[in-house]
């Protein structure tokens, strides 16, 4: 029921088209400038499916029956019906089939390439023959049969040049019509395009303009196509093509200087250029925005993943830098680091003469853990007491492990009375604690405060012999040797 509709208004469209083309597109000498209604066969078979042709085909044969009534028979109107139909029919089929594409693409230049071959040249020429032998022999005898010819030719591929590719774009993505931007600039272009067409075109003193002036239309629409986009340009275009048809039609305009037969030439000489080349040229524009937009979006992926393979490398970085810096079994700081940080907070201390201490921790008799229970347990005893210091010493402080059950913690800017109250403060922590499996367990701490006419080796050795004393002295204590 949808598509009887479909048919049904296309029809109708199609006999006002025709009713159009004789009574406002022809000179006066009767040649018809545009012939339109082939446009709209044209448009519809280069968009359907050709499965659905079919429905579509008896409409149009009444249709062109009824434009045709008065001015023509019945049997000659038939004719001329199978003529429209066999060259739209045949010219949409050969274009799909060239093109690759089973619907219509204007935005595509090799498409638009294909249509001006077949749609505008070879198939009106064709059918022109056809056309020429049914007026020649059934209508008028008196015209020569090239004229003839020439008049459905060039009538054909006008119309369809005209109307196709904006019936087309208008169906495939109406969109462009509906989300035009209906600024002052655009407004007042099309506006600008109208009026000099207008002024131009109905100049009745012909000494003021060349058969040539018209062409300035040319950059004007490329300008507005490269700006606004190929729909609005082609409608644009149009309005100006029929102002040049009506002016011309009545003997007036940049055209008028010639013979009847010439000013129908260059009329639609001047059409055929005017708007085919604007059609191109809208397609290549809108093949260049598309490169540009799968350009940007390329290098908008391009740049996601350099950013995603610069994360990843940012993290593997700070994974080497962490295994490279980090104890693995604890989390806290390694010796290589420790001996680091302790050379560069020697030299910061001697500069600024800052307070700087450390403190040495030993786990009491921890062998006796590992014998005992396994190196599993004395591991987790380990983690615990890690624990344990990193939530009783300051952020500032860097505390790393010295090898085996010896820690070190370094405490920038603090006296060696600071830092004795920081090691007996951790020692008491420790005495509290229960481990897991092992219960009660011990700690030894030794502190030295750092001298600014030694090196770290002495600052070093210094805090171990007050850890060998804590531990000779029975362990669980805290000795501090300045």
């Amino acid at each position: 029921m949808k598509k009887f509709f479909i048919a049904l208004a296309l029809s109708f469209s199609y006999i006002i088209l025709g009713i159009i083309s004789m009574k406002y597109v022809t000179m006066p000498s009767g040649i018809a400038i545009a012939w339109l209604p082939n446009s709209l066969l044209l448009a519809l078979f280069l968009t359907k499916n050709i499965k659905e042709w079919k429905y579509y085909i008896p409409f149009f044969i009444v249709a062109e029956v009824v434009a045709d009534y008065q001015v023509f028979t019945v049997i000659q109107a038939l004719q001329f019906s199978f003529i429209n139909l066999f060259e739209t029919m045949f010219g949409a089929y050969v274009i799909k089939k060239i093109s690759a594409k089973e619907g219509a693409c204007f935005t595509n230049t090799k498409y638009v390439l294909v249509f001006f071959l077949v749609g505008l040249n070879l198939m009106p020429a064709l059918s022109g023959l056809l056309g020429a032998i049914v007026y020649y022999t059934q209508i008028d005898a008196k015209t020569t049969f090239f004229e003839f010819w020439r008049i459905w030719f060039f009538g054909d591929s006008i119309g369809i040049l005209l109307l196709t590719p904006i019936i087309v774009l208008l169906k495939e993505n109406y969109k462009l019509l509906k989300n035009y931007d209906f600024n002052i600039q655009n407004i007042l272009t099309a506006l600008l395009s109208i009026s000099l067409a207008i002024i131009l075109f109905s100049f009745t003193d012909v000494s003021f303009i060349l058969p040539t002036t018209p062409l300035l239309f040319i950059l004007l629409l490329l300008w507005i196509v490269h700006k606004q986009g190929l729909l609005p340009g082609m409608i644009i275009a149009l309005l100006i093509s029929s102002i040049a048809i009506y002016y011309t039609s009545s003997g007036i305009g940049p055209f008028s200087v010639f013979g009847v037969q010439g000013t129908t030439i260059y009329l639609q000489e001047f059409i055929t250029l005017f708007v085919i080349v604007t059609l191109f040229f809208g397609a290549l524009n809108q093949e260049i925005n598309n490169s540009n937009e799968k350009l940007e979006e390329l290098n908008k992926n391009l740049e996601n993943k350099i950013e995603e393979k610069t994360k990843s490398l940012t993290e593997a970085n700070e994974k080497l830098n962490n295994l490279a810096a980090k104890d693995s079994l604890t989390n806290i700081f390694n010796r290589r680091m420790i001996d680091e940080y302790i050379s560069q907070q020697t030299i910061k201390a001697k500069r600024y003469n800052n307070n700087l201490s450390l403190i040495m921790v030993d786990i009491d008799h921890f062998k006796e853990v590992n014998d005992k229970y396994g190196h599993q347990v004395g591991d987790e005893v380990i983690i615990s007491l890690v624990d344990i210091i990193s939530k009783n010493i300051r952020k500032s402080d860097i505390f790393g492990r010295w090898g085996g059950e010896e820690f070190i913690i370094l405490l920038p800017e603090t006296s060696l009375y600071q830092a004795t109250i920081v090691a007996q403060n951790i020692r008491e922590k420790v005495e509290e604690y229960i481990f897991y499996k092992v219960g009660k367990k011990t700690i030894s701490l030794g502190v030295s405060e750092f001298n600014s006419d030694e090196d770290s080796s002495i600052f070093i050795k210094r805090a171990d012999n007050a850890l060998y004393k804590a531990k000779s002295d029975g362990r669980n204590r805290v000795v501090a040797i300045s």
